[in-house]
């Protein structure tokens, strides 16, 4: 019998940048695991890959249960605001839902409003320029480049191609969550679902509990 010890399941790399994905390519680094341990000077050393992209890749390693050595030094938050074309408003929600053009639209966004309303526990704000996103709660962020600003912790938009739903990717067991949640897709820091009526809605319930439970964390 061998006695070398048990090889560690692969993990896929986070989506990245298309520049980014090429460095690690060319440096061999094609799964997460191979980033356990590194230092984060050597990893943003490598040209193509700038402090953006190693914070996604620090996220996914804690994840996973990884992390890289010796952490960089991060920005320290000074409480502005660098997106100000994302901000709260005073537009009622209920009434911006009414005021979708829409039928299904409104049906969902009004279902949504409850579900979120009833999780939370908290009074819904609209945020972001028109306004357009139903948001709960208050997230500053602070980037690993220094660019920082606020937005809400959890929300969603019943837009006309999808339902936008933020702050509910990153979260613990998020996998898990996902398979339930049935037909959607995924872009940067945010979920998308054609229709409420296509998806489990109790998945979808539990993903915002666990994201507003997180806090400000996320």
């Amino acid at each position: 019998m061998s006695d070398a010890p048990p090889s560690r399941p692969r993990l896929p790399l986070p989506r990245l940048s298309a520049p980014a994905e090429r460095t690690l390519a060319g440096a061999g680094i094609t799964d997460l695991t191979q980033l356990d341990g590194m230092a984060e000077k050597d990893v943003l050393a490598l040209h193509g890959l700038g402090p953006a992209q190693l914070g996604v890749l620090r996220h996914a390693l804690t994840e996973a249960g990884l992390a890289f050595t010796d952490p960089i030094a991060r920005p320290t938050p000074t409480g502005r605001n660098d997106n100000t074309a994302l901000a709260a408003s005073t537009v009622s929600p209920r009434d911006w839902i009414n005021s979708l053009p829409a039928g299904r639209r409104v049906e969902d966004g009004l279902r949504l409003l409850a579900l979120f309303d009833e999780v939370t526990g908290e009074k819904a704000t609209m945020w972001g320029p028109s306004p357009s996103i139903v948001g709960y709660g208050h997230h500053h962020y602070v980037y690993d480049t220094g660019r920082e600003g606020d937005t809400c912790r959890v929300g969603f938009s019943p837009r006309a191609s999808a339902i936008s739903l933020y702050g509910l990717l990153g979260i613990p067991g998020q996998n898990d969550f996902l398979d339930r949640l049935g037909p959607h897709k995924t872009g940067k820091g945010c979920l998308y679902v054609t229709r409420l009526s296509g998806i489990d809605e109790q998945a979808l319930r539990d993903m915002v509990d666990t994201a507003w439970a997180r806090g400000d964390a996320g």
